[in-house]
C-alpha cells in the first residue's frame, strides 16, 4: 500500500475499535491495547491519530471520581459477583489509562528536544499537550492528576528564549491555555492549588528565569470570588443566626412567664416531640449522605484550598520583587497580579510594599540597568523602566488603598506626581492601545503583539471548547484610565481642586495626539470630572473667572503648575479632529459646559 492508503486503513481501524469500546466499555475494554499499539506506529500521522482516538475514548468512559487501590483486607473480603466485576473493570481501566498517559508524557518529552534536535516530532508533542489539557479539564478528579499537571507545567513554564522559539510556541500555548481553563472552572480550589504549587516550584527551580507567560494563568484564578462569602453561604448563615435569635426570644419568654399558660406554648415551640426529633435526625443523615455522594465542597474547604493557593502566589511574587534586576521581564506580570489581588494582601506588608512600589516606578530598585537606590537625574519618569511598569505600580498602590489600606495613613502624593509626569510620554506612544508588546524599553519581552482588532479576531476563532485568547495583558490606555478613575472618581481623597484641574488640562493636551478611541475616553473622563468637581468650570468659563499668572505646562508638579491660568482650548481643536467620534464627543462636552454655565447664571 501507499502511505496514503495505509493511513486511511488505519483510520478505519481506529474508528471501528473506538466505536466498539464506547458502545460497551465493560466488555470491550481489552481493545484499548489495540489503540495503544496503533499509537506506537512508526508513521507520525498514524501515531497522532491513535493518540487522539484514545483521547476521545477515555474522555467518554472515565468516571468523575478517583479509583483508589484496594487494601489487602478489602481484597480478602467476600463480595458479590457484580462488585467483583466492577473492581476488575476499574483496575483494568486505571492500568490502560496509565499506559496512555505514559505515551503522552513520552511524546511531549521527545517534542521538547526540538531545541537541540530540529528533527524532533513537535506536531505529536502539540497533540500530546492538547490531550493532557483536555483530560485534566474533563476529569480533574480522576487518577494521576498531579502527574498530568506536572507535565503541563513543565511544558509552558520555560525561559523566554524557548517560549519565543517559533516551532515550540504552539505547544507551550496549548499547555498554558489548558491550565488557564482549569483555573476558571475549578470550583473547589484543590486542583488550582496543585497546579500553582507545581508552577511555583518549577519557577524557583529555574531561578525565576522564565517567560512572563508563566505567570499569566494566575490572573485567572478564582481568588477574588472564592475568598469572599458567596450568596448561598451568606443566606445559610443568616438563617442560622435568625434561628438562634428565635430560640433566645423563646427562652426569655419562658423566664418571664413561669407557671403561666404561655410556658407550655413556648415549650412546645422550643422543644420537638420524640417523633419530630427522630424525623429530624433521619433527615440530617440523608442530607449528609447526599453531600458525600455529590462531593459537595463546603466554604471552609474552599477557603483552605484557595488560601494555600494565594500563599504560593504571593510567595512567588515577593521573591521576584526582591531581585535586584528585572529578571526575564517578569516585573510587569508580577505587578499586574498584585494589582488584581492587592485587597487580599495582609495589612502588615502594606508599608514595605508601598516603599518598594515607589522605588520601582522611579527606576531606583535596580530594574533594568543600574544599581539599587541610584538617582535618576531627578526626573520622575525613569528611562530604566517602561511606562507600563510605572502604571502598574500606581495601579497596585491605588488598589491597596481602596481595600484594607483605607485604615492606614499612607501618603500617595508621589503616585499622583508620577502619573502626572507619565502623561506626556504616553501622549507620544502610538501603540498605547496595543494589548501585547514585543519589546519594551526595559527589556521586557512579550511573546505576541496584538492590536484590539486582532484580539477580537482571535476570540472569534476560538476553539470548540470556548477557550478564548489570553487577554491577560491590558493595554496602557486601559491601565491609564483605570488609574485616573480610581484617583479622581473613586474613593481616593484628592487634596485640592488645583491638582484635579492640572490633570484635566494635561489629559486634554494628550488627547490631541492619542488614537481616536483613547481620545474619546479622555473627553468622557474630563466630562465626569466636570460633573463631580463643579469648580472646574473655570477652565471653560469666561475671562472674569480665569486665574492670574502663567500656566507652567512643562512642570511635573500638578499642585504648582497654575492650571487655572489657562483654559481647555484643546476642545475646539478636537472639534475639527479627523475622526467623527472624537468630533462628536468634543462637541457634546462643550454643549454640556454651556448648559451648566447657563444654569449657574440663572441660579
Amino acid at each position: 500500500m501507499s502511505r496514503k492508503e495505509y493511513i486511511i486503513s488505519q483510520q478505519k481501524r481506529l474508528a471501528a475499535v473506538a466505536d466498539a469500546i464506547m458502545q460497551n466499555p465493560e466488555e470491550a475494554l481489552g481493545k484499548l491495547k489495540t489503540l495503544q499499539e496503533i499509537s506506537e506506529d512508526s508513521d507520525p500521522r498514524v501515531k497522532r491519530l491513535g493518540l487522539l482516538s484514545q483521547l476521545a475514548v477515555f474522555g467518554d468512559i472515565l468516571p468523575d471520581y478517583r479509583i483508589r487501590e484496594l487494601t489487602e483486607k478489602e481484597k480478602e473480603m467476600r463480595v458479590t459477583k457484580e462488585v467483583r466485576q466492577q473492581r476488575v473493570y476499574e483496575e483494568r481501566l486505571v492500568r490502560s489509562y496509565s499506559a496512555y498517559l505514559k505515551q503522552l508524557f513520552t511524546a511531549s518529552k521527545r517534542a521538547m528536544k526540538i531545541f537541540s534536535n530540529s528533527s524532533a516530532d513537535i506536531e505529536t508533542g502539540i497533540v500530546a499537550a492538547r490531550a493532557l489539557g483536555e483530560l485534566i479539564n474533563k476529569h480533574p478528579h480522576f487518577n494521576f492528576r498531579k502527574d498530568i499537571l506536572s507535565a503541563l507545567v513543565d511544558i509552558y513554564v520555560q525561559p523566554s528564549s524557548r517560549i519565543n522559539f517559533a516551532p515550540f510556541t504552539p505547544m507551550a500555548q496549548t499547555a498554558r491555555l489548558a491550565i488557564l481553563r482549569l483555573f476558571r472552572d475549578d470550583v473547589s480550589g484543590e486542583v488550582s492549588q496543585n497546579a500553582v504549587i507545581l508552577a511555583s516550584k518549577r519557577i524557583k527551580r529555574l531561578s525565576y528565569r522564565v517567560d512572563p507567560s508563566a505567570l499569566r494563568p494566575w490572573l485567572h484564578l478564582r481568588l477574588r470570588e472564592e475568598l469572599r462569602q458567596n450568596p448561598e453561604d451568606r443566606k445559610r448563615s443568616e438563617e442560622e443566626q435568625k434561628r438562634k435569635e428565635q430560640r433566645r426570644e423563646q427562652q426569655k419568654l419562658l423566664k418571664r412567664k413561669r407557671g403561666s399558660a404561655a410556658v407550655k406554648e413556648a415549650k412546645r415551640a422550643l422543644h420537638m416531640s420524640k417523633k419530630q426529633a427522630k424525623m429530624n435526625k433521619m433527615q440530617q443523615d440523608v442530607d449528609k449522605s447526599l453531600r458525600e455522594a455529590e462531593a459537595e465542597v463546603t466554604r471552609e474547604e474552599r477557603e483552605r484550598w484557595y488560601g494555600e493557593t494565594l500563599k504560593q502566589v504571593f510567595i512567588t511574587y515577593f521573591r521576584i520583587l526582591k531581585q535586584k534586576d528585572n529578571i526575564g521581564g517578569l516585573l510587569p506580570a508580577v505587578l499586574e497580579g498584585l494589582a488584581k489581588y492587592a485587597h487580599l494582601i495582609s495589612v502588615e506588608f502594606f508599608v514595605d510594599l508601598f516603599q518598594l512600589l515607589k522605588k520601582i516606578m522611579r527606576g531606583q530598585h535596580g530594574v533594568g540597568i543600574g544599581a539599587e537606590d541610584t538617582a535618576d537625574d531627578g526626573d520622575l519618569v525613569s528611562f530604566r523602566i517602561s511606562s507600563r511598569t510605572s502604571l502598574l505600580c500606581i495601579l497596585t498602590a491605588l488598589h491597596i488603598l481602596t481595600g484594607q489600606g483605607e485604615a492606614l495613613n499612607l501618603d500617595i502624593q508621589d503616585f499622583f506626581y508620577q502619573l502626572y509626569a507619565l502623561l506626556p510620554p504616553l501622549a507620544t506612544n502610538p501603540q498605547i492601545e496595543a494589548t501585547r508588546m514585543s519589546l519594551l524599553s526595559d527589556g521586557t519581552r512579550y511573546t505576541v503583539y496584538l492590536t484590539p482588532a486582532e484580539v477580537a479576531a482571535a476570540n472569534a476563532t476560538a476553539d470548540a471548547d470556548g477557550a478564548s485568547w489570553e487577554e491577560t495583558v491590558r493595554s496602557e490606555s486601559d491601565l491609564l484610565f483605570e488609574c485616573l478613575n480610581m484617583m479622581f472618581l473613586g474613593r481616593t481623597k484628592v487634596s485640592s481642586i488645583t491638582r484635579v484641574a492640572a490633570f484635566c488640562k494635561r489629559v486634554m493636551t494628550a488627547a490631541l495626539y492619542w488614537p481616536p478611541r483613547t481620545a474619546v475616553r479622555a473627553i468622557e473622563f474630563v466630562k465626569r470630572l466636570l460633573i463631580k468637581y463643579p469648580m472646574l468650570d473655570r477652565l471653560l468659563s469666561s475671562e472674569e473667572q480665569a486665574g492670574s499668572g502663567l500656566y507652567l505646562r512643562d512642570l511635573d508638579d500638578p499642585d504648582m503648575c497654575n492650571p487655572f491660568a489657562t483654559c481647555l482650548y484643546e476642545l475646539h481643536w478636537l472639534q475639527i479632529h479627523h475622526h467623527p467620534q472624537v468630533q462628536a464627543a468634543a462637541s457634546q462636552l462643550l454643549a454640556f459646559a454651556k448648559a451648566e454655565e447657563k444654569k449657574s447664571i440663572i441660579a
